[in-house]
């Protein structure tokens, strides 16, 4: 994608060129800490759901003045960008993930040019692809020696049972259910079961990242982020008001994504990318044919169902390969797309 490479070439150019810039200026002392953790692990606290990485960076600009940067902004601002989308096709389609990574990095530059805490957030799976954020940061004027990489962990039933309420609560939101046997535990098993089948896609531990473990689904979130980077804060202000403070950002954050057709936007290239490796997709829609009433619903069934397999799997190609296309799971996504329900027989 020679025409995004350029544009990043030029912007490194201009940005060195410029007072206070990666020459020495605001950028060069800025402390930059790169977040990531495994997609799905969504806080089911009822005052917030956002991924485990987002929520980090959203609590870190709440209780600790950074700037947030979230990783996810490319993808879900597809709609909204021409050059996003670009990226997008390019990652999902021709697997090549480099222009997405280095506006990440571009991203992040931009908001250390302004502020001296920056925090980038996203479920950044392989280490190839966090490296190369990192030295296109280094490469734009951050100093290495400033720059704090954080890896969250979580216990897999932990991320399952939230992943299982979180997809019930969107399913029924739509005028969805989930019924016959697909229980808690059921939904549970599957999850982990789908996980163990592809070990080789599984998320990548960094060598000089921090663990921080967030199984605690609690205050302990907090403290052990706080511990990592050498953070104090309050304890005059419970948990519960931290997530009341989150959540007004997560919530401006999401509705602005939703509002431009992303999830719509994203289930179309997923549809292609799978038909493109000769599978027949479930999310494919055939509307010759159709009422266009129903064309629309079974559209609005797809866009929350990828918003739930999102959750699952994270904005990144290995959602891919993670996506169950067995007969019997395809099958429950076509009937769910089109009638609304989720059956086990």
């Amino acid at each position: 994608m020679e025409s995004l490479k350029q544009r990043w070439d030029e912007w490194v150019i201009s940005l060195k060129n410029k007072k206070g810039g990666a020459s020495g200026g605001s950028i060069k002392s800025a402390q930059i800490v790169y977040v990531f953790g495994p997609p799905g692990t969504g806080k089911t606290h009822h005052l917030h759901r956002s991924t485990c990485q987002s929520f980090t960076g959203d609590y870190m600009t709440v209780m600790h003045d950074y700037h947030h940067v979230d990783g996810d902004i490319p993808l879900k601002h597809m709609c909204l960008v021409p050059e996003y989308k670009e990226m997008a096709e390019k990652m999902f389609l021709e697997g090549d993930w480099a222009p997405h990574f280095t506006e990440l990095a571009r991203l992040t530059l931009e908001g250390a040019k302004d502020n001296d805490k920056v925090v980038l957030s996203h479920a950044t799976d392989k280490n190839e692809m966090r490296d190369h954020v990192i030295k296109q940061i280094i490469e734009g004027g951050a100093s290495e020696d400033k720059i704090t990489i954080i890896q969250l962990t979580i216990d897999p039933k932990v991320k399952a049972r939230g992943l299982y309420h979180r997809t019930a609560r969107m399913a029924e939101q739509s005028g969805m259910t989930m019924t016959g046997e697909m229980t808690e535990e059921r939904y549970i098993d599957m999850t982990l079961g789908a996980e163990a089948a592809q070990p080789e896609d599984g998320f990548e531990v960094h060598p000089k990242a921090i663990m921080v473990d967030i199984s605690g689904r609690d205050v302990t979130h907090f403290d052990n982020v706080d511990k990592a980077l050498g953070l104090t804060r309050s304890t005059e202000v419970p948990y519960e008001s931290i997530c009341a403070k989150v959540k007004p950002i997560d919530e401006a954050r999401d509705k602005k994504v939703m509002e431009s057709g992303f999830m719509e936007a994203f289930a179309e290239i997923i549809a292609r990318a799978e038909a493109q490796n000769g599978q027949s997709s479930s999310l494919a829609i055939e509307e010759e044919g159709e009422d266009e009433k129903k064309v629309e619903e079974m559209k609005k069934r797809r866009s929350t169902l990828m918003k739930c397999e999102v959750s699952m799997r994270g904005l990144s190609s290995r959602s891919l390969s993670l996506r169950d296309t067995s007969e019997g799971v395809e099958a429950r996504r076509k009937s769910l797309i089109t009638t609304g329900k989720i059956c086990e027989e």
